[in-house]
């Protein structure tokens, strides 16, 4: 995971992705671990964590969507 984490903050810093962008994909992984929770039937808590997990990555999602269309918006005029 940190292989990836520095990857993409390399990413950041050359510009090549923004940080609304890191937002939306960031927010998408979430989901997609809360999807893959769901399934789990061993564990108690992996419904409340996959429960937490979708609140907070459409937030972040959200967050990000929110953050490109203001960038986009600024350039624009």
């Amino acid at each position: 995971m940190k292989v990836l984490h520095s990857y993409v903050a390399s990413l950041m810093a050359k510009g090549v992705i923004s940080t609304g962008w890191y937002s939306i994909l960031t927010g998408l992984a979430m989901l997609f671990v809360a999807y893959l929770l769901f399934g789990v039937d061993a564990d108690r808590a992996a419904p409340v964590v996959a429960d937490v997990l979708v609140v907070v990555g459409i937030w972040v999602t959200a967050r990000g969507i929110w953050s490109e269309v203001r960038h986009r918006r600024a350039s624009e005029g």
